[in-house]
């Protein structure tokens, strides 16, 4: 039987068979529609078949009765075809070419008396990834693991097209002329540092020198990263300050764009694609799985496991602002992360990484070589295989003059949640393949 995309109203598979009709023979045409160039309806059938058997299950006996709709509506309600013809044509295809042994236990999955139901799709794949991920990185080669790194480009790879259900896309730049501010906040003995603090804020409340950078949340020991709040009471609430500390606050603002993966956005349900997208099912469940990994990044750390519990988080921060990603026809590489507050609910952190993460002067520091200077360059240049360290030129952030404040912390609020440990890592885990790393 020969058709053509005019057979259907679902305008994502009229698209995809727009794409493959160029190169069929010009002289057949449909039968339903005699006067459109033919595609034969086994190209067709196979869209259809692997959209069926990603996004629909066989449904479930409920008493009397099986649950879901039968072939003849699920092909109708999917295709949007409303041609016996074409519909009772896709169901005989399906038929003839399922393929299933018997002798094996296996059993026909299309059929006119079976019903049908949507999957709901996960991040299974994706989060069996990450916690192999984990577990090499934790405890077995942390160094030039090459399988691990596999594993982050299958698991985040075409992570700059997702957007959620209202279009917001998780992947985006930041302008100077968007005016987004973001607050870093420094615990202070007394107002006497305070003051020494307020002679130059955008150096003292930025990122520190090499020699004092400890490690973070999304940072090893020594790499240059910039921390902050999208709000004052978060960058506060991150300092986990006592009552009555007083706490010095600076707010700064992206000094040139930066390319910014929004951990946030993951938190609300993902752009419904059509199950006849290319990659519908793929992102499918990576969002599914971004929702957990978002989540679990943003857990509070007990004091003295960061050694550890850090690790994953710094491999994938590193990872993804080092590996370039195609966007809007150019390849451009993450400059920074946004995710959520482990201290205060409905904050929102920034991880800027990079020379991004580097503060504009307005006014050169001293050539000279000063401790300013210090602050933002390391000396190690005579290492001729070293990548080129960044100017100061390209730096990403500035600090809002006059923003420096001195606050005190009039009262701190706790939250406790019950958290139940996951499965051991690699435990019935037979479709990944054991990989030794």
């Amino acid at each position: 039987m020969n058709v053509c995309p005019e057979c259907f109203e679902n305008t994502t598979l009229k698209r995809r068979l727009v794409e493959i009709r160029p190169g069929l023979p010009d002289d057949e045409r449909c039968e339903i529609h005699p006067t459109r160039k033919a595609i034969p309806l086994d190209e067709v059938g196979k869209i259809v078949e692997s959209a069926l058997r990603s996004n629909y299950t066989i449904g479930e006996w409920m008493f009397d009765h099986q649950e879901g709709d039968d072939l003849y509506d699920v092909i109708n309600g999917t295709t949007g075809a409303d041609d016996d013809r074409v519909i009772n044509g896709l169901i005989g295809w399906l038929i003839d070419n399922d393929h299933y042994w018997p002798p094996d236990g296996e059993g026909a999955f299309f059929a006119e008396d079976q019903t049908y139901v949507p999957i709901r799709l996960d991040g299974w794949r994706h989060g069996a990834l990450w916690r192999r991920f984990r577990e090499a990185i934790l405890h077995r080669q942390r160094f030039f693991n090459d399988n691990a790194k596999e594993f982050l480009a299958e698991i985040f790879n075409g992570i700059q097209n997702q957007s959620d259900i209202d279009n917001k896309p998780a992947f985006y730049r930041l302008a100077p002329a968007d005016e987004t501010t973001f607050y870093r906040a420094r615990v202070v003995p007394n107002e006497d540092e305070f003051r020494e603090i307020a002679k130059d804020p955008a150096e003292l409340m930025g990122p520190p020198p090499p020699s004092l950078r400890k490690a973070g949340r999304m940072n090893a020991a020594g790499i240059a990263v910039f921390y902050g709040a999208t709000e004052k009471d978060t960058a506060v609430a991150e300092m986990r300050p006592a009552v009555g500390s007083l706490i010095s606050l600076a707010a700064f603002r992206v000094h040139r764009p930066i390319n910014v993966l929004d951990l946030t956005r993951f938190t609300r349900a993902g752009k419904q694609l059509d199950i006849f997208a290319k990659n519908q099912m793929v992102r499918a469940t990576q969002w599914a799985f971004m929702q957990s990994f978002a989540s679990e990044i943003s857990q509070p750390i007990l004091p003295g496991d960061e050694h550890l519990e850090y690790v994953p988080a710094q491999v994938v921060a590193e990872y993804l602002t080092s590996t370039s990603v195609r966007w809007r026809g150019n390849d451009v590489t993450p400059d920074a992360i946004i995710f959520r507050s482990a201290q205060r609910e409905g904050g929102k952190n920034i991880a800027v990484m990079g020379d991004a993460a580097l503060i504009h002067h307005p006014t050169p520091p001293d050539p000279k070589g000063d401790a300013k200077a210090s602050r933002q360059a390391d000396d190690f240049d005579f290492l001729d295989f070293a990548s080129p360290l960044p100017a100061a030129s390209n730096a990403g952030i500035e600090y809002v003059e006059g923003s420096i404040e001195l606050l005190q912390v009039g009262s701190a609020t706790y939250a406790v949640d019950t958290h139940y440990a996951s499965p051991v890592i690699g435990r019935d885990l037979p479709d990944l393949g054991e990989q030794d790393f």
